[in-house]
């Protein structure tokens, strides 16, 4: 099982990936190479936007459902730091988005093994 956790003021969200759903967006990202980058920021920055506006809908129903488009955005974002050719660039295991200041545009992406949170969800 993979997990893409998304902090964002005072909310918090998991995103966990099955291995039957990482899979599916494996082939889907096949399928759709040259339409999607695997590792472009424009693409990076369209999946993070799908958890965003998750959040955003979070802070008014916290009981919302999580839906496809979000597994698809923290499938790309998990692959995204996790496969990276770019050694700069790669963050190991589960990921987490920290939302710095609570306005969804100043986020920090980092392994949920170097972070130490609190939080009970």
């Amino acid at each position: 099982m993979r997990k893409v956790t998304y902090f964002s003021g005072g909310l918090v969200a998991d995103f966990l990936l099955t291995d039957q759903t990482f899979n599916k967006f494996l082939e889907d990202l096949a399928d759709a190479e040259g339409e999607i980058e695997r590792y472009g920021e424009k693409d990076l920055m369209k999946a993070r936007t799908l958890l965003d506006n998750f959040m955003l809908r979070a802070r008014e129903d916290e009981n919302i459902e999580q839906g496809v488009g979000e597994m698809l955005g923290a499938s790309y974002i998990w692959n995204f730091f996790n496969t990276n050719p770019d050694k700069s660039r790669v963050i190991e295991g589960n990921i987490m988005i920290i939302d710095l200041i609570g306005d969804l545009n100043t986020v920090e992406y980092a392994s949920a093994n170097d972070v130490q949170a609190a939080h009970d969800h």
